[in-house]
């Protein structure tokens, strides 16, 4: 577990370790007694890039229903077309979420699960394995048009994606029966994708350690315009994804009902990464990046499939890619346990959550 991996810490957040990890090492195949057949998979930013790939990854090993989850449904009706052409014998389906809009599209999408996923509605019907993966980086700032209105990269990869991730916990619980009479008794799986950016994140330096419960809070200090910077909002944005996935695992779910994780998959060739970002300077320093170290989609989505699927429940609340990793270095010792702590209240409280209490009653009530 990447709770025990301090020693490595510091290494794998320098750039020498990530350089090696993307010239010289290669995401594993997926192992041939892997299948998804008879299950039911979702994965959100599925039109593009590594959703897609992850997305294709899925029904190759035999999903049997595919909930493919964008922000604009009639791009992921083309994408989804060409997917039933490849798996005519999948179910697919194409569903609009937009994670800037954390009450009228993230309720509305989750509570559309628990109707045809698995909720009381849908009663022998069950989700067994989500991928978080839609996010972005916005190069100016920007707040989102609803709720808290909280900066877009803060509200998208961090607070909508932590909602919709309780959200969904229900729902990937081990079914007692389904729809055929038999038990599901297999842990669901809820892996939050992150990013090699977080390893080296820190902190807002406004924010003290020591002040757990009192001071300015995380998410204020990052929905501050006049500190904003861009690059650091989002390595911080998937440091906190890390770390609200280690507290959800730690406190709220065991892994013998839901494996909780994030994953890295590593600088990639061809995504959506740089949809947010306006500087013409900014795309041309990281397309360069990319074309000298990145992956191609379909191979950095298998790390997608391994954390998702592989990696057992030694990943629980861990930081992986095809092997769990460490945390970010920022997270470790009594002063980043401290912030985590932090965090996780000011989330719970963002989110409409008096307390942990309601959040384990939302989670263990009966899907």
């Amino acid at each position: 577990m990447s709770a025990f991996l301090e020693h490595e810490a510091a290494t794998q957040a320098g750039p020498l370790f990530n350089i090696r990890r993307q010239l010289f090492q290669s995401v594993p195949p997926i192992p041939s007694d892997v299948s998804l057949v008879g299950k039911t998979a979702l994965v959100t930013g599925a039109n593009v890039g590594l959703g897609l790939a992850c997305a294709r990854h899925f029904l190759a090993l035999g999903a049997s229903r595919l909930v493919m989850a964008v922000r604009t449904v009639s791009k992921g009706e083309v994408e989804a077309a060409k997917l039933r052409r490849a798996f005519p014998d999948a179910q697919i389906d194409v569903w609009p979420l937009d994670l800037a809009k954390p009450a009228s599209s993230v309720r509305a999408f989750a509570a559309r699960c628990a109707r045809e996923l698995g909720g009381p509605e849908s009663p022998g019907r069950r989700l067994h394995v989500a991928v978080l993966n839609a996010g972005l980086g916005k190069h100016s700032f920007v707040r989102t048009p609803e709720g808290h209105k909280r900066e877009t990269t803060l509200q998208v990869n961090y607070l909508s994606t932590a909602l919709l991730g309780l959200l969904l916990l229900p729902l990937l619980k081990p079914a007692t029966t389904t729809a055929t009479g038999t038990t599901d008794a297999a842990a669901g799986r809820l892996t939050i994708i992150t990013s090699d950016a977080a390893l080296g994140a820190t902190w807002p330096a406004s924010v003290s350690a020591g002040a757990v419960r009192t001071g300015r809070g995380i998410l204020d200090a990052l929905d501050d315009p006049a500190h904003f910077e861009a690059f650091p909002q989002y390595c911080r944005t998937k440091m906190l994804a890390v770390a609200f996935a280690a507290k959800l695992a730690a406190d709220v779910v065991s892994p013998d009902d839901v494996v909780v994780n994030t994953c890295n998959p590593g600088a990639t060739k061809g995504t959506a990464f740089l949809s947010g970002v306006d500087s013409w300077a900014v795309k041309a320093v990281f397309r360069t990046l990319f074309a000298v170290l990145g992956r191609q989609p379909a191979d950095a989505a298998r790390a997608y499939v391994h954390a998702s699927l592989v990696l057992g429940k030694e990943s629980h609340g861990s930081f992986t890619d095809w092997k769990v990793r460490s945390w970010p270095v920022a997270l470790y010792g009594a002063a980043g346990r401290a912030m985590m702590d932090k965090l996780w209240d000011e989330t719970l409280a963002e989110l409409g959550f008096a307390s942990e209490a309601d959040v384990l009653q939302a989670v263990h009530k009966q899907a």
